[in-house]
């Protein structure tokens, strides 16, 4: 490698180290953000009774029924799943109930969802009284992370935050100001991006994560230039080359 290449790799590698030094960090209070660290504003989670059910999501079940043999029956309903006891909801959106069988509740509320199992006991028990709540959800995420994969919130709520201490936190490598979410909403998958880097992330809408998000973390470009280092090294030579062919021929 000549020595101007090997100039043009350093001043090439040091713009990448201070460009991308200050996106490595946190919780930045920048110029146009509208939180302030000695008042962050942070937006309100909802309330879980309004929770969407969807598949992967663990639920409690409470029962209080006056025959002592079928409410012993429910307090078994329900198994330990990653460290959580609760019941799954099935991939068909279904929940396995003593008595009813099956109930589809997936697409439903937490509020919703109760009603409907009222109802159906109903029909095999008198005036049953249950509670329904959300104990844990599932979202997966990908990418730079240290540890990628599905992951089971820590209860009922679960932060961007949250979702990157359960997997490691970020590799070094990972684009801290373009972290992508995709939602499920509707018929449609929706993609929002989250700066981590800026204290404006509590204001988001996607902080507080919902059932099945993906999260996505891109790689910065010093990345590419580090795997692909032996490439640029030709296209410098090549670049190289070429001009001094030119000045030649001039």
């Amino acid at each position: 490698m000549t020595r101007i290449n090997k100039i043009c790799l350093i001043i090439f590698a040091s713009l990448c180290l201070v460009s991308c030094g200050r996106k490595l960090i946190y919780f930045q209070e920048k110029e146009d953000s509208k939180n302030k660290f000695n008042n962050i504003e942070v937006i309100k989670p909802e309330d879980t009774r309004s929770h969407i059910i969807e598949a992967g999501d663990i639920l409690g079940f409470k029962a209080n029924i006056q025959s002592k043999e079928i409410n012993d029956e429910f307090q078994h309903v329900g198994s330990n799943l990653n460290g959580v006891t609760g019941i799954l909801v099935q991939e068909n959106g279904t929940i396995f109930l003593p008595y009813t069988g099956s109930i589809k509740i997936a697409g439903k509320s937490i509020k919703v969802a109760q009603t409907i199992i009222i109802s159906e006991l109903s029909k095999y028990i008198v005036n049953p009284n249950l509670e329904l709540t959300l104990i844990s959800f599932r979202i997966t995420i990908i990418g730079e992370i240290k540890a990628p994969g599905p992951k089971n919130s820590p209860g009922d709520r679960m932060t961007l935050i949250d979702a990157l201490a359960l997997s490691g936190d970020m590799t070094s490598d990972g684009r801290r100001t373009n972290i992508k979410v995709l939602r499920q909403i509707g018929d449609k998958k929706v993609t929002t991006i989250m700066d981590i880097t800026s204290l404006d992330v509590f204001r988001s809408e996607t902080f507080y994560l919902k059932s099945n998000d993906i999260i996505y973390i891109e790689s910065l470009p010093r990345k590419f230039f580090r795997e692909n280092y032996s490439y640029v090294t030709i296209v410098l030579s090549l670049t190289n080359t070429l001009l001094i062919w030119l000045t030649i021929i001039k």
